[in-house]
Protein backbone atom coordinates (compact mmCIF):
# COMPACT_ATOMS: atom_id res chain seq x y z
CA UNK A 1 0.00 0.00 0.00
CA UNK A 2 1.25 3.43 -1.11
CA UNK A 3 2.04 5.67 2.33
CA UNK A 4 0.65 8.77 0.51
CA UNK A 5 -2.49 7.43 -0.83
CA UNK A 6 -4.47 7.94 2.80
CA UNK A 7 -2.49 11.01 2.91
CA UNK A 8 -5.10 14.56 2.93
CA UNK A 9 -3.81 15.66 -0.35
CA UNK A 10 -4.11 11.57 -1.91
CA UNK A 11 -8.00 12.24 -0.48
CA UNK A 12 -8.12 15.66 -1.83
CA UNK A 13 -6.50 14.60 -5.53
CA UNK A 14 -8.42 11.15 -5.48
CA UNK A 15 -11.92 13.38 -5.24
CA UNK A 16 -10.78 15.34 -7.65
CA UNK A 17 -10.11 12.66 -10.44
CA UNK A 18 -13.69 11.35 -9.54
CA UNK A 19 -15.42 14.67 -9.56
CA UNK A 20 -14.08 15.03 -13.06
CA UNK A 21 -15.14 11.99 -14.12
CA UNK A 22 -18.42 12.77 -12.88
CA UNK A 23 -18.86 16.17 -14.70
CA UNK A 24 -16.93 14.25 -18.10
CA UNK A 25 -20.14 11.59 -18.05
CA UNK A 26 -22.50 13.79 -18.04
CA UNK A 27 -21.15 16.29 -20.28
CA UNK A 28 -21.16 13.17 -22.79
CA UNK A 29 -25.11 12.45 -21.65
CA UNK A 30 -26.10 15.55 -21.86
CA UNK A 31 -24.56 15.74 -25.99
CA UNK A 32 -26.18 12.35 -26.36
CA UNK A 33 -30.00 13.61 -25.43
CA UNK A 34 -29.41 16.83 -27.89
CA UNK A 35 -28.01 14.65 -30.72
CA UNK A 36 -31.20 12.20 -30.21
CA UNK A 37 -33.94 15.37 -29.93
CA UNK A 38 -31.80 16.95 -32.63
CA UNK A 39 -32.30 13.60 -34.95
CA UNK A 40 -36.14 13.30 -33.44
CA UNK A 41 -37.24 16.77 -34.28
CA UNK A 42 -35.54 16.19 -37.35
CA UNK A 43 -37.28 12.95 -38.18
CA UNK A 44 -40.63 14.39 -38.03
CA UNK A 45 -40.11 18.27 -39.38
CA UNK A 46 -40.51 19.53 -36.17
CA UNK A 47 -38.84 22.83 -34.36
CA UNK A 48 -35.80 22.16 -31.77
CA UNK A 49 -34.77 25.54 -29.36
CA UNK A 50 -31.27 26.38 -29.92
CA UNK A 51 -30.51 26.76 -26.38
CA UNK A 52 -33.07 24.14 -24.58
CA UNK A 53 -34.18 20.83 -24.74
CA UNK A 54 -37.98 21.96 -26.15
CA UNK A 55 -39.20 20.41 -29.99
CA UNK A 56 -42.83 21.83 -30.96
CA UNK A 57 -44.57 21.70 -34.05
CA UNK A 58 -47.38 19.08 -35.90
CA UNK A 59 -46.13 15.19 -34.73
CA UNK A 60 -48.26 13.44 -37.39
CA UNK A 61 -50.94 16.62 -37.91
CA UNK A 62 -51.07 16.91 -34.20
CA UNK A 63 -49.57 19.66 -32.40
CA UNK A 64 -47.24 18.67 -30.04
CA UNK A 65 -44.76 19.77 -27.28
CA UNK A 66 -42.08 18.28 -25.75
CA UNK A 67 -39.89 19.86 -23.37
CA UNK A 68 -37.72 19.06 -19.77
CA UNK A 69 -38.64 20.73 -16.45
CA UNK A 70 -37.54 20.81 -12.55
CA UNK A 71 -39.40 18.96 -10.24
CA UNK A 72 -39.40 18.86 -6.64
CA UNK A 73 -38.92 21.24 -3.73
CA UNK A 74 -34.69 20.97 -3.61
CA UNK A 75 -32.19 19.00 -2.81
CA UNK A 76 -32.39 15.66 -3.34
CA UNK A 77 -35.85 16.00 -3.85
CA UNK A 78 -35.26 18.05 -7.14
CA UNK A 79 -35.15 16.06 -10.34
CA UNK A 80 -35.43 16.56 -14.04
CA UNK A 81 -38.40 15.54 -16.63
CA UNK A 82 -39.50 14.95 -19.92
CA UNK A 83 -42.98 16.94 -20.45
CA UNK A 84 -45.11 15.27 -23.49
CA UNK A 85 -47.85 17.93 -24.42
CA UNK A 86 -50.65 16.97 -27.39
CA UNK A 87 -53.66 18.92 -28.66
CA UNK A 88 -56.71 17.32 -28.48
CA UNK A 89 -57.96 19.39 -31.21
CA UNK A 90 -61.44 19.99 -29.01
CA UNK A 91 -62.40 16.64 -28.79
CA UNK A 92 -62.68 17.04 -24.90
CA UNK A 93 -64.21 20.19 -23.50
CA UNK A 94 -61.61 22.97 -22.11
CA UNK A 95 -62.97 22.92 -18.18
CA UNK A 96 -62.07 19.34 -18.14
CA UNK A 97 -59.61 18.30 -15.59
CA UNK A 98 -58.54 14.44 -15.19
CA UNK A 99 -55.16 13.76 -13.53
CA UNK A 100 -53.34 10.32 -12.38
CA UNK A 101 -50.36 10.93 -10.64
CA UNK A 102 -48.29 8.03 -8.91
CA UNK A 103 -48.39 7.63 -4.96
CA UNK A 104 -44.57 8.22 -4.84
CA UNK A 105 -44.69 11.24 -6.80
CA UNK A 106 -46.97 13.31 -4.91
CA UNK A 107 -47.09 16.44 -3.13
CA UNK A 108 -46.97 16.41 0.77
CA UNK A 109 -50.62 18.01 1.58
CA UNK A 110 -52.13 17.66 -1.66
CA UNK A 111 -55.61 18.14 -2.00
CA UNK A 112 -57.71 15.39 -1.28
CA UNK A 113 -59.44 13.07 -3.80
CA UNK A 114 -63.03 15.27 -5.68
CA UNK A 115 -66.18 14.16 -5.62
CA UNK A 116 -66.76 14.00 -9.39
CA UNK A 117 -66.36 10.26 -10.57
CA UNK A 118 -66.86 8.53 -13.97
CA UNK A 119 -68.92 5.89 -13.21
CA UNK A 120 -66.02 3.47 -13.93
CA UNK A 121 -64.41 1.98 -11.18
CA UNK A 122 -60.74 1.03 -12.06
CA UNK A 123 -60.43 4.78 -13.79
CA UNK A 124 -62.04 6.47 -10.94
CA UNK A 125 -59.39 4.17 -8.64
CA UNK A 126 -56.69 5.82 -10.70
CA UNK A 127 -57.97 9.39 -11.99
CA UNK A 128 -58.97 12.86 -10.38
CA UNK A 129 -61.30 14.39 -12.66
CA UNK A 130 -63.30 17.98 -12.20
CA UNK A 131 -65.44 19.69 -14.85
CA UNK A 132 -66.85 16.54 -16.14
CA UNK A 133 -69.16 18.21 -18.99
CA UNK A 134 -72.16 15.31 -19.94
CA UNK A 135 -70.84 14.80 -23.20
CA UNK A 136 -67.21 14.34 -21.95
CA UNK A 137 -68.26 11.14 -19.91
CA UNK A 138 -68.99 9.39 -23.21
CA UNK A 139 -65.72 9.82 -25.24
CA UNK A 140 -63.86 8.80 -21.49
CA UNK A 141 -65.53 5.82 -21.45
CA UNK A 142 -65.34 4.53 -24.63
CA UNK A 143 -63.42 1.14 -24.58
CA UNK A 144 -60.36 2.71 -26.33
CA UNK A 145 -59.91 5.42 -24.58
CA UNK A 146 -60.65 3.81 -21.63
CA UNK A 147 -57.96 0.91 -22.13
CA UNK A 148 -54.86 3.94 -23.28
CA UNK A 149 -56.39 5.66 -20.05
CA UNK A 150 -55.13 2.80 -17.98
CA UNK A 151 -52.18 1.78 -19.92
CA UNK A 152 -50.65 5.21 -19.01
CA UNK A 153 -51.06 4.50 -15.36
CA UNK A 154 -47.17 3.81 -15.02
CA UNK A 155 -45.89 7.00 -16.16
CA UNK A 156 -45.33 10.08 -13.58
CA UNK A 157 -47.94 12.23 -13.82
CA UNK A 158 -50.75 12.26 -16.55
CA UNK A 159 -53.24 14.52 -17.06
CA UNK A 160 -56.14 16.22 -19.56
CA UNK A 161 -56.63 19.81 -19.03
CA UNK A 162 -57.33 22.72 -21.87
CA UNK A 163 -57.74 20.57 -24.25
CA UNK A 164 -54.42 19.33 -23.96
CA UNK A 165 -53.19 15.72 -22.95
CA UNK A 166 -49.73 16.39 -21.08
CA UNK A 167 -47.61 13.18 -20.04
CA UNK A 168 -44.53 13.35 -17.58
CA UNK A 169 -41.30 11.11 -16.80
CA UNK A 170 -38.70 10.96 -14.75
CA UNK A 171 -35.58 11.95 -16.97
CA UNK A 172 -34.95 12.91 -20.32
CA UNK A 173 -34.48 10.30 -22.82
CA UNK A 174 -31.22 9.85 -24.60
CA UNK A 175 -32.11 8.11 -27.64
CA UNK A 176 -34.54 8.73 -30.46
CA UNK A 177 -36.10 5.23 -29.86
CA UNK A 178 -36.64 6.07 -26.28
CA UNK A 179 -38.35 9.40 -27.41
CA UNK A 180 -40.76 7.25 -30.12
CA UNK A 181 -41.61 5.13 -27.44
CA UNK A 182 -42.31 8.34 -24.76
CA UNK A 183 -44.80 9.58 -27.52
CA UNK A 184 -46.32 5.68 -28.73
CA UNK A 185 -49.31 5.60 -25.82
CA UNK A 186 -49.83 8.82 -25.52
CA UNK A 187 -50.59 9.57 -29.41
CA UNK A 188 -52.55 6.73 -29.39
CA UNK A 189 -54.57 7.89 -26.40
CA UNK A 190 -55.38 11.43 -28.37
CA UNK A 191 -56.08 9.65 -31.65
CA UNK A 192 -58.49 7.69 -29.67
CA UNK A 193 -59.96 10.57 -27.90
CA UNK A 194 -60.58 12.74 -31.10
CA UNK A 195 -61.97 9.32 -32.67
CA UNK A 196 -64.24 9.37 -29.97
CA UNK A 197 -65.87 12.39 -30.11
CA UNK A 198 -69.11 13.13 -31.57
CA UNK A 199 -68.07 15.38 -34.45
CA UNK A 200 -64.21 15.92 -35.98
CA UNK A 201 -63.32 18.72 -33.98
CA UNK A 202 -61.42 21.88 -35.17
CA UNK A 203 -58.15 22.41 -33.51
CA UNK A 204 -57.72 25.09 -30.57
CA UNK A 205 -54.06 25.53 -31.40
CA UNK A 206 -54.25 26.47 -35.44
CA UNK A 207 -54.23 30.77 -34.21
CA UNK A 208 -51.99 30.29 -31.84
CA UNK A 209 -48.63 29.52 -30.04
CA UNK A 210 -48.36 25.91 -28.99
CA UNK A 211 -48.18 26.45 -25.51
CA UNK A 212 -49.84 29.85 -25.27
CA UNK A 213 -52.27 29.03 -22.79
CA UNK A 214 -50.35 26.79 -20.92
CA UNK A 215 -46.72 26.93 -20.35
CA UNK A 216 -44.45 24.98 -19.00
CA UNK A 217 -43.48 27.08 -15.67
CA UNK A 218 -47.23 27.43 -15.06
CA UNK A 219 -48.60 25.59 -12.51
CA UNK A 220 -50.27 22.88 -14.18
CA UNK A 221 -52.20 19.61 -13.47
CA UNK A 222 -49.18 16.75 -12.87
CA UNK A 223 -46.64 19.22 -12.46
CA UNK A 224 -45.24 21.57 -9.24
CA UNK A 225 -43.73 24.82 -9.11
CA UNK A 226 -40.52 24.44 -7.62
Amino acid sequence: MLPGVFSPLGILASLLVLGALVLATLFQLKRRQRAAWEAFAKAHGLAIAERRMEVQGRYQGRPLLLATGKRGAGGKKRHTVTVLRLDLEGALPADLLLEHERPEDKVPGAATPREESLGDAELDSAFQVEGLAPEARPVLLDPGVRQRLLGLKGHRRVSIKGGWLQVEQRGVPASTAALETLLRAPHDLARAVTGAAPAPPASNAADAPLHAEAPLDEELPGSEHA
